[in-house]
């Protein structure tokens, strides 16, 4: 049985066969950043222009925009600057790539920003102008040109977003359950169904498909595709059925598909490592609260146990919002503070070490030898970050910290002890 939709692959036809050769790699270690097209000079003798390069990233990152690398310093006339203010480019010629570049940049290579365009008033359709604009008034507007690529729910997606939800929701969906069969396959939930209508979930069809197949698993893709599920790397599987923000949405305002429990704003990662996290507490004999809303705070699981001790779980993911992720710790902070002991659940052991040296770098924390310098072992950074939980020294308040993986693997996986199958599909998390 195939793990994915059965859905043919179409790529794009290139005369660029040479393109390695004919084009400059920038020095950014791990990467394939390339200059495709060079820096060009224009304009006239009295009012010189600059055509910064064309340039982007043939082996980006899932976890990018990294501030470390956007944006390009020796290409972009915008840098530095704050990667939540960068725009994603993308292109499937000569290969897929893409690049995060700033507002002057598009400015110098194309002429327009894609955020600050204005406009006469009278350009607009009546219901769109600002109240008192006269016909010579100028207005600012958003100007991405931007479809809604919108999709008619016909009987055969209404289903497979129904079990999409059920799924998600913790119910058992053709025999199979989301945590227990460890994500199953495409097939196993949508086999019987139309897998041409289904096809639009995953593609959009005003985008070519090589560019979808080579990055649609990262979760910057959907911010620019309209898709509705986009395939995701989890518990060591590709798994292509995790709902984007777009069909997150659509299942939740659809009266007749079921809401989805949890975070709205989270994905199948998040998602699943809750449920993990959920088990885990379980195990434990602890008595669990998911999603618990705490002044203007949510926090993804409380627990406590016999004693009375009371547990706050965190799950966290390689977004490249680092603004949140340092909210994430203030709010921990704030709730060791009040006697509660906060845990963590990364994606990635990568995506712990990043966010951590980002916590440090930002003042928030300390820890014995300050930032990691290399991908440790789980094992080893754990004992760095407890002995930082224990001492006096050090001001680190996380009590503990695992990965999705490590926590599957632990629970309901070849490490973890005997567990009651009845029970855990009863459990709504």
């Amino acid at each position: 049985m195939s793990p994915g939709p059965p859905f043919g692959n179409e790529t794009s036809d290139t005369t660029w066969s040479d393109w390695k050769s004919k084009t400059t790699p920038l020095d950014y270690p791990e990467r394939d950043i390339r200059i495709i097209f060079p820096e060009e000079r224009g304009g006239t003798l009295q009012n010189p222009h600059v055509q910064p390069p064309d340039f982007g990233d043939f082996d980006p990152s899932p976890q990018d925009p990294d501030p470390d690398v956007w944006p390009i310093e020796e290409a972009d006339p915008g840098y530095p600057a704050d990667v939540d203010n960068l725009i994603l480019l993308s292109n499937s010629f000569p290969k897929p790539h893409v690049a995060w570049v700033t507002e002057e940049y598009l400015e110098a290579r194309y002429g327009y920003s894609p955020v600050r365009q204005k406009v006469e008033a009278k350009e607009l359709p009546p219901w769109a102008r600002p109240m008192f604009a006269s016909g010579t008034d100028t207005v600012e507007i958003v100007a991405t040109n931007k479809s809604s690529n919108s999709m008619k729910l016909t009987s055969d997606r209404v289903e497979a977003l129904t079990r999409l939800a059920r799924l998600w929701n913790g119910e058992v969906v053709r025999g199979h359950h989301l945590l227990l069969d460890k994500c199953p396959d495409w097939m196993d939930i949508f086999g019987d169904l139309d897998q041409d209508e289904l096809r639009r979930f995953v593609v959009d069809p005003t985008v070519n498909l090589e560019f979808a197949e080579a990055f649609g698993e990262y979760d910057w893709y959907e911010f620019e595709k309209k898709v509705y599920t986009k395939p995701q790397r989890l518990l060591r599987k590709k798994v292509w059925y995790a709902p984007t923000q777009r069909g997150r949405t659509l299942m939740n305002e659809s009266v007749n598909i079921p809401n989805l429990n949890g975070d709205p704003n989270e994905g199948l990662t998040h998602r699943v490592s809750v449920g993990l996290a959920m088990v885990w507490q379980l195990l434990q004999n602890r008595r669990i609260s998911t999603y618990k809303q705490d002044n203007n705070d949510v926090i993804d699981i409380v627990s406590t146990d016999d004693e009375g001790n009371y547990y706050v779980g965190e799950i966290m993911t390689g977004h490249h919002n680092w603004k949140l992720h340092r909210r994430t710790y203030r709010k921990m902070k704030r709730l060791h503070e009040r006697g509660f002991s906060p845990y963590v659940v990364f994606d990635s052991r990568k995506t712990a070490y990043r966010i951590f040296n980002h916590w440090q770098k930002k003042g928030l924390c300390e820890l014995p030898g300050g930032t990691f310098n290399s991908d440790f072992r789980i094992s080893k950074g754990q004992e760095k970050t407890h002995t930082a939980y224990e001492s006096q020294e050090f001001d680190w308040i996380v009590s503990d910290w695992t990965t999705t993986s490590d926590l599957w693997r632990r629970t309901l996986g070849p490490d973890g002890p005997e567990v009651a199958v009845e029970q855990i599909k009863s459990v709504s998390w």
